[in-house]
């Protein structure tokens, strides 16, 4: 019989965090030491983040070369002199090499035994599989490289996160093997204490996979579960999950079953998607278009089907939370600045599902993203879909003048139907 203990009487001697787990009593075995389970726990408790060289000059400034004495001792021998090298040979010119440093020659020999990697600015090349330190000049900014800044999507983050966990806890520990159960203790470090997807084990995916496809677990798990993912979404590390699924597709094949599965795990699910917009890796890989062989047989799927089934779906859906996530996910898609090929397959449907969408009489801020989708799909849809909306309808002009911001997405919109011909 599972109960709950007074969380003040049981902390977690790692952390001022109650441990949810011990606070049930579910006859838990106490858990071994971190470092007799996961070989990551032997790491300190950071996360490691990417520092590129083209946003971080000082780093290259500051600690290129290590400055040497020049005396040197008298028990070693004298270094070997090398004799310069041609540049016609297709070899460096030393001059580059003297210039770049600005030392003396034994700092020089110093940066030559130094292994560090060279910014990519600094590198042309020259002849076939030759480089050439060329060192930019004095006073001279160093271009950086161009990338469009994420559009954050329309996400949701009003969660009780810690009950979210408690739910999923008490609905499946005593369906959970040893294993499983410390997949659930490091959920708890994940999620409750903070500390980032790093704690996960790599076979934290078959935990996922059980939850996700075993019939004989409640469907309450499988909602705390998708909410949990839901919530974590607000982060980067994220996406740490999601490749780790690259090989399984455990979450799109379960997503691939969206019309079949309870309302509940539905709305779930719609959240999920919208909150992986938060950040651009996770939203990137919504868009995947690689595809795998789809359980079952069938067509191939790929992750940005899915991600369409998920959308028109809940945009059609029977419920007002699955109509609202389906109008965030519209507009979350029509923000994404990728290349059209990858709308190829789905363009259409997704256009055909607005129109659908629009024979009712939905509200102005819904009326409003899915008309911002609307004009995406348009563009970027060569003929086929403005010739689609022209001969399926509603006319979408018939939301003119609801309000100032749909009428200026209307206009561009009118205009490409216009410049298209009927069949």
């Amino acid at each position: 019989l599972i109960h709950f203990y007074k969380r003040d009487k049981d902390t977690d001697q790692r952390g001022s965090h109650p441990s949810i787990l011990r606070s049930l009593s579910c006859q838990l075995p106490d858990s071994p030491g971190r470092s007799a389970i996961r070989p990551n726990s032997l790491f300190r408790n950071k996360s490691l983040k990417k520092v590129s060289f083209d946003d971080r000059q000082e780093i290259i400034d500051n600690t290129s070369i290590v400055e040497e004495d020049t005396e040197q001792d008298d028990d070693l021998p004298a270094l070997e002199e090398v004799p310069p090298i041609s540049s016609s040979a297709g070899g460096p010119d030393p001059g580059h090499l003297t210039a770049n440093s600005g030392a003396s020659n034994s700092s020089t020999a110093v940066a030559a035994r130094l292994h560090s990697p060279v910014p990519p600015h600094i590198l042309s090349r020259s002849m076939a599989g030759t480089e050439e330190i060329v060192p930019p000049q004095e006073g001279e900014e160093v271009p950086k490289k161009e990338k469009k800044p994420h559009i954050k999507g329309i996400t949701y983050r009003e969660f009780d996160h810690v009950k979210d966990f408690e739910d999923l806890v008490r609905t499946v520990v005593t369906l959970c093997n040893a294993e499983e159960q410390e997949r659930l203790r490091e959920m708890e470090d994940w999620l409750v204490k903070k500390e980032g997807t790093w704690v996960l084990a790599e076979s934290f995916n078959n935990f996922l996979g059980r939850v996700f496809n075993d019939e004989s677990w409640p469907s309450e798990a499988r909602v705390a579960m998708l909410r949990l993912l839901a919530y974590g979404a607000g982060e980067d590390d994220i996406v740490l999950i999601l490749h780790m699924d690259r090989k399984d597709h455990l979450v799109m094949n379960y997503a691939q079953k969206f019309d079949r599965l309870p309302i509940k795990e539905q709305e779930a699910l719609a959240l999920l998607f919208c909150n992986l917009f938060e950040t651009g890796s996770a939203s990137e890989w919504l868009l995947y278009i690689s595809e795998w062989e789809a359980p079952g047989g069938g067509l191939p799927l790929s992750n940005i089907r899915v991600t369409t089934k998920v959308a028109v779906n809940s945009l059609l859906g029977d419920t007002p939370t699955l109509v609202e996530y389906g109008s965030a996910l519209m507009s979350n898609l029509a923000t994404k600045e990728v290349k059209a090929v990858v709308f190829d397959d789905v363009c259409s449907e997704l256009a055909m599902a607005i129109l659908q969408f629009y024979q009712g009489k939905p509200p102005e801020e819904q009326v409003f993203r899915c008309m911002k989708a609307l004009r995406k799909f348009c563009t970027i849809g060569g003929r086929d879909v403005p010739q689609l909306v022209k001969m399926i309808g509603p006319d979408p002009s018939k939301f003119s003048g609801m309000s100032q911001r749909i009428d200026e997405e209307l206009e561009p919109l009118a205009q490409k139907l216009a410049s298209v011909a009927m069949f």
